[in-house]
């Protein structure tokens, strides 16, 4: 909502945007009761003030994220940064912010760790990345056992591998810590980047119950594109919200996408028509017969059941 920016055009593709203003912009698109948003956005207005700002358009706070990738000290990593200085204020840093979720009546802390991973061959020590790793994330449960530490895994980008590359890794990771406040983003472009099928990786983590929150969006798999929500992967959008609706998933719905050349506001109002258009067909689905196709794995029963909501 505040004008994106690229490495072609890192000066945005709008003139900057204040908090207050991208509040607006948001208020103006029907069905969005929640914000999530990175930490740095403190730094432009003081929490409560936002709290106040949110709370006179009708909106929650569904997670804050803690920055680590866009400030230049975390560059070689925050959590397993090998300089021990650096590392104690990143870890310091996410207590900080676990503390101010209160103010927004908020209970989730978002960890994207995109700096904790590697570029070349030989560069870290992997054993001790992960260590470092792990201990750093059960300090940080342990702050505060009420509140929710949700991990989002992607493949790469900034760095070349992402300590936290796929859901399976992620889930590994909440089995070694060990707690119980420890669960996952699950990012749909992410899933498609990392060659998961969104939908298995719903199913799994839920029957964990390590779901924790969902961000929604498009993707040309290669990259994590970040397109409008339900504008390219019409099946596997359809089985992502399938699973779940199947799951029992009771969490939020987040739009993470990088509308880099529309209005914003357009495409928020997109993702949520293209989101609802399909939960319509979701709910048309002939789920006896999907589910008795399933049981026999028969491909071509399964996509007869399915291809009626779509073709008639």
């Amino acid at each position: 909502m505040g004008g994106v920016a690229d490495r072609f055009l890192p000066q945005g593709y709008e003139s900057p945007v204040s908090v207050k203003e991208r509040i607006m912009r948001i208020k103006k698109v029907k069905d969005i009761v929640a914000v999530e948003f990175f930490d740095d956005e403190l730094d432009l207005i003081p929490p409560r003030d936002l709290k106040a700002l949110l709370d006179d358009q009708g909106l929650k706070v569904s997670g804050i994220n803690f920055n680590t990738h866009g400030r230049p000290k975390w560059q070689r990593g925050a959590l397993t940064c090998p300089d021990e200085k650096l590392r104690r204020e990143a870890i310091d840093g996410a207590k900080k912010i676990i503390d101010l979720l209160g103010v927004f009546e908020c209970s989730t802390l978002g960890l994207w760790l995109g700096t904790d991973g590697f570029d070349y061959p030989f560069q870290i020590d992997y054993g001790r990345a992960w260590d470092l790793l792990l201990e750093a994330i059960a300090e940080i449960a342990d702050h505060n056992p009420s509140v929710r530490i949700s991990l989002e895994y992607k493949l790469k980008e900034p760095r070349q591998y992402i300590l936290l590359g796929n859901a399976f890794q992620a889930l590994y990771l909440i089995k070694a810590v060990g707690r119980k406040n420890v669960g996952v983003t699950v990012d749909f472009g992410h899933a498609l980047m990392a060659k998961e099928n969104p939908g298995e990786v719903v199913s799994v983590l839920a029957k964990e119950n390590v779901l924790y929150n969902v961000h929604f969006n498009d993707a040309y798999r290669e990259w994590d594109d970040d397109l409008v929500a339900g504008s390219t992967n019409l099946y596997e959008t359809l089985e992502f919200l399938y699973y779940i609706k199947k799951s029992g998933y009771q969490g939020y719905v987040g739009f993470d996408i990088f509308p880099y050349r529309m209005d914003p506001v357009k495409a928020l109002e997109l993702c949520v028509m293209n989101t609802r258009a399909l939960e319509s067909l979701l709910s048309k689905i002939d789920l006896q017969s999907l589910e008795e196709a399933q049981k026999g794995g028969d491909a071509g029963l399964a996509h007869q059941v399915v291809r009626k909501v779509f073709f008639g």
